[in-house]
């Protein structure tokens, strides 16, 4: 009983349940990168980018607005 192994020895991912996981694992992780990529490029990125340059964030914060109140 005092028959010392190594744990890589009996570790569970060098048996052939452990390597299916490890692909499994691996292509799930790889299917949802390119799902998330696909999602960016066909919803978010053809969204026009506001104007953030200082000198037009500044026109539109100072340029007096023709609203009128709504408590009259």
């Amino acid at each position: 009983m005092d028959i010392q192994t190594s744990p890589a020895e009996h570790s569970w991912f060098r048996n052939r349940g452990g390597h299916r996981f490890g692909i499994e694992f691996a292509a799930i992780v790889v299917v949802k990168l390119i799902l998330l990529s696909l999602i960016w490029f066909v919803c978010f990125r053809p969204h026009p980018h506001p104007d953030l340059r200082p000198a037009a964030v500044e026109n539109h914060l100072f340029t007096p607005t023709a609203e009128v109140p709504h408590d009259r």
